[in-house]
C-alpha cells in the first residue's frame, strides 16, 4: 500500500513512510498504536517507545506541526 485515507480527514491522504523515497530523521521513539487491539501474545519491538490504546485525535499533518516535524 501506497497511502491510507481516513474518514475523519476526508480532506487528506495519508502516506506510508516505505512509499517515500527521501530520506527522513531517525526518530526518538517509536510510536506504538492500537493497543486495545493487540493480542496479548504479540510483544511490541525493543527500544523506547510511547503506547497508545487507540488512534490519537490528531491527522498526520496536525501531529508533525504539534512536533515541529512538519515540511511543505
Amino acid at each position: 500500500m501506497l497511502w491510507l485515507w481516513d474518514h475523519h480527514w476526508p480532506e487528506l491522504i495519508h502516506p506510508f513512510a516505505s512509499a517515500i523515497d527521501t530520506e527522513l530523521p531517525v526518530p526518538d521513539e517509536m510510536v506504538c498504536i492500537m493497543e486495545d487491539s493487540k493480542p496479548k501474545w504479540v510483544r511490541w519491538p525493543e527500544g523506547k517507545k510511547s503506547v497508545h490504546g487507540s488512534y490519537g485525535g490528531d491527522s498526520l499533518e496536525e501531529w508533525h506541526k504539534k512536533h515541529n516535524l512538519f515540511v511543505q
